[in-house]
């Protein structure tokens, strides 16, 4: 019998930290009406659409969990927020990965994601190692499993990314198809493998080509025509072989107001057919394992042409044509030089409160899910602190990092601006970061603030960043008082 083709849809949902790090609270966002902020209107939208997407047939209505079928990565900070707000989607998650794993032979839609969705090319060794174990640390969290795969934000790769995710034990991840020199052409997933010295990680390439149609067309307009389109790619693969497509889980609600039930009629009628299976990557490589090679000669991302040069550069990548971006290079060194400030205290500090400072750094995701006394009296134990005063300037360094590294969130740079609600995230991170780590070392704000004087903004009422930076820190960690 002829084996089927294999279709694999991917959907990355991410949200960045929105909340004050002074009060946990999303301050109210006027653009986000008749929402109270954005994670709201696209949990209605989206998150919760997809947990229950309708389907109408005649007088029968079919409510499912799109999640049980789609392959899919939701970010930490997001899946912090859903914990909290958004219960019913977030155990409509879960469950669709435990459900999923019973019906794909042990291999579960969720896979990981680098934890604060920061630029992976753009960090150095120890940056990605950390966001990478963060990423891990979260998954088993939330899911009680080990991930097999991990999302790169925005896609953005270099060698060194492939490197870190492979000595992490990670099993694979997806890139486009014009991300690297893969050994054959076509619309096959693959898997490839990527190989240097010692180091294999297995790639799985996503179509471009219909994932681009999903985000920017109206594809996703009547769910049969996106199910026929899927099909008409799936079988023009030879048997066997599988499709993949890849975009922001977003799209399915938010984005497309009727995406979701439509990616749930998609699923129906793709479930109904013999020639068709629907998986998660994890499954299709275990049992089709790499047979073509990857190789990958400089950094590149989905969603921008140059490179990674939209996170710190004025590289052309913009939406309105009558602004420019000269900001973006400055305000990634100021947001560098906090990190590599704060990573220095913490090398300082914690060397003395434990048994190995930068394992149990590696390790503190666990805590951010979940600060329980049971959690954290496991942790400090197993990482032997010295005493009670130990673990609390720890959580108090751990804390400083986890702001430092919020601060690189890659939101910050990709819009046309930083005034906007993304650049805030990461200024308002930043201002958090240097208030931590100014009770154990002087103060670098003032040096930070010089830096962020010569980041303009193309908003006359913006002004600069150092004048914004000032603006949120002084509203929120006074309303955290």
């Amino acid at each position: 019998m002829t084996e089927p083709r294999y279709i694999i849809i991917h959907g990355h949902f991410y949200q960045p930290p929105r909340e004050s790090p002074w009060t946990g609270i999303i301050t109210n966002e006027p653009s986000a009406v008749p929402f109270p902020n954005w994670n709201e209107r696209i949990l209605s939208e989206c998150y919760n659409a997809n947990a229950q997407a309708q389907i109408m047939e005649g007088t029968v209505v079919y409510i499912r969990n799109n999640y049980e079928a789609l392959s899919f990565n939701f970010g930490p900070t997001l899946c912090s927020w859903l914990r909290s707000h958004g219960k019913s989607a977030y155990r409509a998650i879960r469950r669709a990965d435990e459900l999923s794993r019973q019906r794909h032979d042990g291999h579960g839609n969720a896979i990981a994601q680098s934890y604060s969705h920061s630029i992976l090319p753009l960090l150095d060794v120890r940056g990605r190692e950390l966001q990478i174990a963060w990423g891990i640390h979260d998954f088993v969290a939330r899911f009680g499993r080990l991930p097999e795969g991990i999302w790169l934000p925005e896609c953005a790769v270099d060698a060194e990314t492939l490197a870190a995710v492979a000595r992490a034990g990670i099993g694979f991840v997806m890139l486009g198809g014009d991300q690297g020199r893969f050994s054959r052409p076509g619309h096959d997933s693959g898997p490839f493998l990527w190989q240097r010295d010692d180091l294999k990680l297995p790639i799985f390439r996503f179509d471009r080509v219909i994932s681009g149609s999903i985000a920017f067309t109206d594809m996703l307009r009547d769910g049969a025509g996106f199910a026929a389109q899927l099909v008409d790619r799936a079988l023009a693969l030879a048997p066997g072989q599988a499709l993949l497509v890849a975009t922001d889980g977003e799209t399915f609600g938010h984005h497309k107001r009727s995406g979701a039930a439509e990616l749930a009629r998609a699923i129906k009628l793709l479930e109904e057919r013999g020639d068709i299976v629907i998986t998660n990557c994890g499954e299709y490589l275990a049992t089709h394992p790499a047979t073509g090679r990857l190789e990958i000669d400089s950094p590149s991302a989905w969603s921008c042409a140059h490179g990674v040069e939209r996170w710190r550069s004025n590289c052309g990548c913009r939406m309105e044509p009558n602004t420019n971006q000269e900001w973006r290079e400055p305000l990634r060194v100021a947001m560098d030089f906090v990190r590599s400030h704060c990573d220095t205290v913490y090398d300082r500090f914690a060397p003395s409160l434990v048994s190995d400072s930068w394992a149990a750094l590696k390790e503190a995701a666990r805590l951010f899910v979940d600060p329980s006394p049971r959690v954290d009296e496991e942790f400090f134990t197993r990482h032997r602190a010295k005493d009670d005063a130990a673990r609390e300037q720890l959580l108090r360094l751990f804390e400083m990092e986890h702001a430092a590294q919020a601060a690189l969130t890659s939101c910050a740079w990709f819009f046309d601006d930083f005034g906007g609600l993304e650049g805030r995230v990461a200024l308002r991170w930043a201002a958090r970061a240097i208030e931590l780590a100014a009770e154990l070392m002087p103060s670098i704000e003032s040096e930070v603030l010089q830096q962020l004087r010569s980041v303009r903004s193309n908003r006359r009422e913006i002004g600069d960043a150092a004048t914004l930076y000032l603006t949120i820190k002084t509203r929120e960690a006074r309303a955290g008082v």
